[in-house]
């Protein structure tokens, strides 16, 4: 079975700060899975507020900003971010069975207001594994987001 468990973190302009950052930095980066079944599942977690849901994959497929295709191959896929911008499809990794990566980003969004709101990415990938354990992967893709 091939895991997929993303860990978003969201914050607005106004959680910038010192104190929110240290809380964002407390927050888990993997969580304990639900019960599933399937040859590919993507487990969705927000911290703000805690959400989560979980569904079955059919391979290939784009999913937490990565283009997982059948065999273990994983690449970045386009993320419609105000930044960073223009994210090209760039080959990551293949996992091979019992194998385990991690994949952090991070962008700024704004929606239709002019509001600005920012999300940290922990992307944990397993093939036939559970997801805690040592990395085969560690892929850290995050960029500076304001100065």
């Amino acid at each position: 079975m091939l895991v997929v468990q993303r860990v978003v973190t969201r914050w607005s302009k106004a959680g910038r700060g010192a104190a929110a950052a240290t809380l964002r930095g407390s927050l888990p980066d993997r969580v304990p899975l639900p019960a599933c079944t399937g040859e590919a599942v993507f487990h969705d977690v927000v911290a703000s507020p805690w959400s989560e849901r979980l569904r079955e994959l059919t391979l290939p497929a784009t999913v937490a900003g990565l283009r997982v295709e059948p065999g273990g191959r994983v690449s970045r896929a386009g993320v419609f971010a105000s930044y960073p911008r223009n994210r090209r499809q760039v080959p990551l990794f293949t996992l091979a069975p019992g194998g385990r990566a991690r994949y952090r980003a991070n962008f700024r969004f704004s929606g239709h207001s002019l509001e600005w709101y920012y999300e940290q990415w922990t992307v944990t990938l397993a093939l036939d594994a559970p997801l805690d354990g040592e990395l085969d992967f560690d892929v850290d893709d995050r960029v500076r987001l304001y100065p």
